[in-house]
C-alpha cells in the first residue's frame, strides 16, 4: 500500500493545489493518515478491515469508498473526513490503476514495499520539502539502496496525479455510480 508517510506528502501537496479548500489543515492531514494508525494494533488484520471498509487479503485492504461513503458518522464536509477519502482513494488508486503490477512481482518474489520506501525517501521528502508529522515521522526510515520494485519517478507522477483531483467531484461521481465512479 501506499506509505503513511506518502499519505501525508499527497495531503500536504492537495493542500497546496486546492488552497480555498481545507480549512483545517491538520485536521485534513490527520484524517488523512488515520485509516493506517492504530495506536494499540492489537489485531491488524480486522483495524485494517474496518479503517479501509474493506478487507484484508494477501498483504492489500480492499478498499470500498462507497461504504465509507454511507457511514452515517462520516460527515464528508469536515476536513477530517476529506482527508480520510483522500487515503481511501489513494490506497484503492494505489493497488487497482498504478502500481498493481509492482505489487503483485512483490508478492512473487516475497519482497517487502516498506524497504523501497526507505530508499525513496530522501529524496522525496527533499523534492518535496516537506516535514512530516508526528503521526508519520516515526514510521520513515531512510536508507541509501535502490528499490526494488517502485521507481521514483513513478511515485512522483502518482503523488502529483492524486494530488490533483477534486475530492468533491469525486465524492459526488462515487455517490452516484458506486466504486465505479472511482475510475
Amino acid at each position: 500500500m501506499a506509505h503513511v508517510a506518502i499519505h501525508e506528502i499527497i495531503a500536504d501537496r492537495y493542500i497546496q493545489k486546492h488552497p480555498d479548500e481545507i480549512k483545517d489543515v491538520k485536521e485534513f492531514v490527520k484524517g488523512s493518515v488515520a485509516p493506517d494508525l492504530d495506536e494499540e494494533m492489537t489485531n491488524k488484520r480486522k483495524f485494517k478491515d474496518s479503517s479501509h471498509y474493506g478487507r484484508w487479503s494477501n498483504g492489500n485492504v480492499e478498499t470500498n469508498i462507497d461504504k465509507f461513503l454511507e457511514d452515517e458518522n462520516v460527515d464528508i464536509n469536515q476536513d477530517y473526513w476529506k482527508g480520510y477519502f483522500l487515503h481511501l482513494f489513494t490506497d484503492y488508486q494505489f493497488y487497482n490503476n498504478h502500481f498493481n503490477e509492482e505489487f503483485e512481482e512483490m508478492k512473487r518474489t516475497k519482497g517487502n514495499l516498506r524497504e523501497d520506501y526507505d530508499y525513496l525517501f530522501k529524496e522525496i521528502l527533499e523534492r518535496y520539502n516537506v516535514t512530516l508529522s508526528k503521526y508519520t515521522d516515526k514510521y520513515v526510515n531512510v536508507k541509501e539502496g535502490e528499490p526494488r520494485y517502485i521507481k521514483l519517478e513513478k511515485l512522483l507522477d502518482f503523488i502529483e496525479e492524486i494530488s490533483d483531483i477534486n475530492i468533491d467531484d469525486k465524492v459526488k461521481l462515487i455517490k452516484q455510480k458506486g466504486m465505479e465512479g472511482i475510475k
